[in-house]
């Protein structure tokens, strides 16, 4: 309950926002199987609003595997396990010679993106190398025709120095058919180029999209060393035989995937990409009630991570009980057991929250 007085708080009896933390946008050259990439990673769906429509695009959110949260619920027996979620859009293909407006419109909404390179029909590294620099190389023109429109009006409409600066810092990367994400640019130059929504200037996540025959073989080399020099991260998927895997009961599919010699599910190597690529840690919220995981950024301050849960908790912030899911883990008991052996920390405001850690926050109202 909220307004009387001191209270140590789970996320049990307020109001919360139940969105999705974070969108990804799916983005392909055309054939590239994008939409069955879209279908395989909503094996990890929430319960509901999985393949809704939102205009041209079809949505799915998914659930951000945690075994922490797992193990977190398995000793709290909670009523409701909430984990982390991102929504997916599965947006148009990439068509001559540029992106739909509808696209870039779509991707400008997005918080990460997901580039599919087709190696089905030709999987050598050489094939999709070249199809990845295409897509790579029509995002930056897309990103680089919106930075020469906005300095050509400068004339006309006043920029500041440090904005101008920044643009063109960000054309010539951009020229040289580099993301903006990875590039060397400092923080005044990334807040000023904030309010543009570049393409690039967002995690990018590179997908393989295989055959069947070579599901489960690593990333090439190649293909590898190519995308590490823009700053993104490469993954390898089959998106047909995941697709068919995802609608299969949850106990089955190991097997499955694991006949083709896959470890684990493209939903899960996705997810662990995304967060990284945006630099996101998650704290959890545990209890009788929910067992929650929150993604925020790292080097999150106790009191704005409040605000995550509740805008009250935020303002009337007292102090962060805070101990790591791992101690937790391995004490016989649940809170009240780190509390008797003085291992549960009592932190202020400013406390960095760390990744993994349970807390629970006092605020008064």
């Amino acid at each position: 309950r909220l307004g009387e007085g001191a209270h140590v708080v789970n996320v049990a009896g307020l109001r919360l926002s139940f969105a999705p933390q974070m969108d990804l946008g799916i983005a392909g050259l055309p054939g590239s199987g994008r939409t069955t990439v879209f279908r395989a990673l909503l094996a990890h769906r929430a319960p509901q609003a999985a393949g809704e429509r939102h205009g041209a695009a079809a949505v799915g959110t998914i659930h951000v595997q945690d075994p922490r949260l797992d193990q977190l619920a398995e000793r709290f027996s909670p009523q409701k396990v909430t984990p982390a979620e991102i929504r997916v859009h599965d947006l148009c293909p990439s068509l001559e010679p540029s992106f739909p407006t509808a696209e870039i419109e779509a991707m400008k909404r997005v918080d990460a993106l997901l580039l599919v390179v087709p190696a089905f029909a030709d999987p050598s590294p050489a094939a999709t190398v070249s199809g990845f620099d295409k897509l790579l190389a029509d995002l930056c023109i897309e990103d680089l025709a919106a930075v020469e429109r906005r300095l050509e009006r400068h004339p006309r409409e006043k920029l500041e120095a440090a904005e101008k600066a920044a643009l063109e810092q960000a054309a010539k990367v951009l020229e040289a058919e580099r993301p903006l994400g990875s590039a060397e640019l400092d923080q005044s130059a990334r807040r000023a180029l904030r309010g543009y929504a570049l393409l690039t200037d967002r995690p990018l996540i590179a997908v393989r999209n295989t055959s069947e025959a070579d599901a489960g073989t690593p990333v090439p080399e190649e293909f590898a060393r190519r995308t590490a020099e823009c700053g993104i991260a490469a993954l390898s998927l089959c998106a047909p035989l995941e697709a068919e895997m995802a609608e299969l009961p949850v106990e089955e599919r190991a097997e499955f995937l694991a006949e083709y010699g896959v470890e684990e599910p493209a939903g899960a190597a996705v997810t662990r990409a995304v967060l990284t690529g945006a630099d996101l840690i998650p704290f959890f919220t545990v209890g009788e009630d929910e067992c929650r995981s929150w993604p925020i950024a790292r080097g999150t301050g106790a009191r704005t991570a409040a605000g995550k849960i509740h805008s009250d908790i935020e303002r009337g912030f007292i102090r962060a009980e805070v101990i790591g899911s791992e101690e937790l883990l391995a004490l016989p008991g649940l809170m009240n057991e780190a509390k008797k052996k003085g291992v549960l920390r009592l932190e202020g405001k400013d406390y960095v929250i760390r990744d993994g850690e349970v807390v629970h926050f006092r605020f008064n109202v």
